[in-house]
């Protein structure tokens, strides 16, 4: 069992400290392993996502937009060291540096300031700055090679504005679905716009440019070229333009000249038979072409020649790069890890507080490293193939296609840590000082736990519900999902479009339900991807195509204020009616949302009686399975889609996990599995495909089940606390959650949210755990 590792330098450094030399290889909470870097390593904050190098080659200016409060910093290039950092009210995308010094253009996205911002780096100081009409949400700037206007893309605006050099705004066009690159063409004629939201970059022809279009009328000459899905990033040379399709593993090279498509070179890690690397940003330089490829943690490197690109090889990087910069007269490159170079455990949680708090816990890093040569790239490509996750299939009787198990009940829950529900169990590696929601609040959780497997090393790939439910429904959240939900959690941008209706967030192969209908599964849905009708939860509306006529309209939607219980009973209608004409579908994918709870607010029921409700809701689904004709073949995953609401010793993704069936082997299972290690299990079961290079990869949970089934039924306890008591008007910051907005998963600031549950669950005056109490 490869146990996860926290490098200790990086767990104490703030940001802006000393640099460090990291060795040895890092296991993360996902399954893949990433390499310690070789030279210095910077610990930067959250979400670093553009780099750019001074003129001169002795600063390194990057640029973070994570959850934490956004910063442009600059660092010495040598020692990695800072130099300065500029705070910012918001940030996106990569710095863009003045032709002619080090100056940088950089976009301020933010709910209540639009605009683009020039900083002096050499003071720290903004001195000038061009305000752009909301919503817009600036994600990408470009300069005209020819006279130096500025292009700007508004993702939420679907617009580009042209700016001056007098920083008024001349020009304006509409163009596709949430735009996120820009670049002209090497003679100023035309401007090329990377959609993320489609499979497509626009052309707009500038010349003759025509002044202000006051009402934002398209150009009539915008056309748009084909590339693959999700176009996140463009580089140029005189020749060809190059496209990183973030969903397809590929780069696609257009021909200036033509506007037509000549290659797609594909990734060279990229798995053959599932999507999953996430290109998402370029760096050219003379033949080489950079790469940064955030889901597969490397970089591919390609030779642009006369006959387009040809792979070279890799380098292997910390979590998620996510910008690369080359200084080939000093001999280096720098890496920006969106993600940093480990997981992190979080027993300091500190409920009112960000301490700890996972978006806060996901600091970035900038690696420098010597520019390899090819042979080093070729062994480079061994390594990032060798620390990816590729689990075999073990063979087995139980967790095989055709097998004894024909049905899948795959159940969705919200938010918690292994330690804050199961941290009490003694056969295990629980920490009891962390736990909210023991035995007396979760007795059938632990009793399904004590009868059919407690699993300790259950991790999420996930950090939050909005890129937890794409975790646990698609094996993958995109470089679109990555980005845009920090913004969104740190309240700067005020669109959630995740999940139903979500457009750019869409990976590759679609959901579980694509997968199952593609294949001939029959599938029902209760909840998973719904939104709420105009007259209250129920009906619910869904977006999807393939998921609307399978969806039970009549099982709410995320909504507090119906209970888990009263969700069960309206799968349990159906469930009973299936049984009586033996249809059970193959798979069923099941929501029970409420142990997210709403906080205090007053006339609600408190967070102890919400997660109370929602452990009966799961014991009643189990013994409704456990007491059917169905029992015999079926088994049943529960999950939490996250484990951002709790502290944990071990790792602040671990969550709890149940396995419900008459092959679970029962017993401490110490694997370390994830949420796509479930996903696989269940496709293997279902005869489905992968839908991403992290299902595929994963390991199955085949060792948690044995050959010799036991159909003893499970018989759900009853609750052991009043899951209808309600908060007083007088309860811990009784008042602040009646003003909470509770309507989706994950609206409510968490440090609030999670101060509320703590002082409800242990007391008003009780005082959250100290640092230093924990093992």
């Amino acid at each position: 069992m490869k146990r996860i590792v926290v490098l200790g330098l990086l767990a104490v450094a703030v940001a802006g400290g000393a640099a460090f030399a990291a060795a040895g290889i890092t296991t993360l909470p996902t399954g893949w392993r990433v390499r310690g870097a070789e030279g210095p390593v910077a610990v930067v904050g959250t979400l670093p996502e553009g780099i750019v190098l001074s003129r001169d080659g002795l600063r390194v200016i990057e640029l973070e937009a994570g959850h934490r409060k956004p910063a442009l910093r600059v660092l010495d290039a040598a020692t990695l060291r800072e130099i300065r950092s500029v705070p910012l009210n918001g940030a996106f995308g990569v710095p863009l540096r003045d032709p002619d010094g080090d100056g940088v253009w950089v976009s301020i996205a933010g709910t209540f300031q639009e605009q683009i911002a020039h900083i002096d780096t050499g003071t720290g100081k903004v001195d000038r700055d061009v305000s752009l009409p909301q919503p817009f949400f600036p994600v990408a700037i470009a300069r005209n090679p020819q006279d130096g206007t500025l292009a700007v893309a508004g993702d939420l605006g679907n617009r580009v504005f042209i700016v001056n050099g007098e920083d008024a705004v001349i020009n304006r066009f509409a163009v596709g679905s949430h735009p996120s690159a820009l670049q002209f063409s090497p003679d100023g004629a035309f401007l090329f716009v990377a959609e993320r939201g489609t499979s497509y970059v626009d052309v707009a022809s500038l010349r003759p440019m025509t002044l202000v279009y006051p009402d934002g009328q398209p150009l009539s000459n915008v056309t748009r070229i084909r590339v693959g899905l999700h176009p996140d990033a463009l580089a140029a040379n005189a020749r060809d333009l190059f496209v990183a399709d973030s969903d397809d593993d590929d780069i696609a090279v257009i021909d200036i000249g033509s506007h037509h498509v000549v290659q797609r070179a594909h990734i060279p890690f990229a798995r053959e038979d599932a999507v999953g690397t996430s290109p998402n940003a370029l760096a050219l330089d003379g033949d080489r072409l950079y790469v940064s490829c955030g889901a597969a943690n490397a970089i591919a490197v390609f030779h642009v020649g006369a006959d387009g690109l040809t792979p070279l090889g890799a380098i292997p990087t910390g979590w998620y790069p996510t910008a690369v910069a080359v200084d080939r007269a000093h001999g280096q490159l720098y890496v920006a890890d969106g993600k940093g170079e480990s997981g992190h455990a979080n027993p300091r949680f500190r409920p009112g507080s960000d301490t700890d708090y996972v978006a806060d816990n996901l600091v970035g890093s900038v690696r420098r490293l010597a520019i390899p040569d090819d042979r080093a790239l070729r062994a480079g490509l061994a390594d990032v193939l060798d620390l990816a996750q590729h689990e075999s299939v073990p063979a087995g009787s139980v967790v095989r296609a055709r097998g004894p198990i024909k049905h899948v009940i795959y159940v969705i829950k919200e938010n918690r840590s292994y330690d804050e529900v199961l941290g009490d169990i003694r056969t295990a590696d629980g920490d009891p000082s962390l736990v909210l929601f023991g035995t007396n609040v979760t007795p059938n959780q632990h009793a399904i736990a004590a009868r059919f497997g407690v699993f300790d090393r259950f991790f999420e790939n996930a950090h939050v519900s909005a890129d937890g439910h794409s975790w646990s429904t698609a094996a993958f959240a995109n470089d679109y999902l990555e980005k845009m939900w920090p913004q969104n959690y740190a309240s700067r941008r005020p669109f959630y479009d995740f999940e139903d209706a979500a457009e750019a967030a869409v990976p590759h192969a679609g959901y579980l339900w694509d997968d199952a209908v593609a294949h001939g599964v029959s599938l029902r849905n209760y909840g998973e991807f719904v939104t709420a009708g105009p007259s209250g939860p129920t009906p619910v509306s869904v977006s999807s195509d393939v998921l609307r006529p399978r969806t039970d309209r009549d099982f709410a939607t995320f909504d507090m204020a119906v209970t888990d219980v009263d969700r069960f009973a309206e799968w349990k209608r159906e469930f009973d009616a299936y049984e009586t004409s033996h249809t059970l579908p193959q798979l069923e994918i099941v929501r029970f949302p409420r142990d997210h709870t709403a906080g205090t607010r007053p006339g609600s029921d408190t967070p102890a009686a919400m997660v109370a409700d929602n452990d009966l809701a799961v014991g009643k689904l189990v013994e409704a399975v456990s007491h059917s004709a169905d029992w015999p073949s079926t088994a049943i995953f529960v999950i939490e889609d996250d484990a951002q609401n709790g502290a944990d010793h071990v790792d602040e993704q671990r969550a709890p996990f149940y396995l419900a069936s008459p092959y679970a082997r029962g017993s401490v299972q110490h694997a370390a599995y994830t949420q796509a290690s479930v996903l696989r299990t269940m496709e293997i079961l279902l005869g489905l495909p992968p839908m991403s290079a992290y299902d595929a990869g994963a390991r199955p949970l085949s060792a948690a089940f044995r050959d010799t089934p036991d159909l003893q039924p499970f018989d759900a306890l009853a609750a052991q606390i009043d899951v209808h008591a309600k908060n007083a008007r007088t309860a811990y910051r009784a008042a602040e959650s009646a003003r909470l907005d509770f309507d989706e998963a994950d609206r409510v600031d968490d440090a609030v949210l999670n101060d509320i549950v703590w002082h409800s669950v242990k007391g008003a005056r009780a005082t959250p755990p100290p640092f230093g109490a924990f093992r």
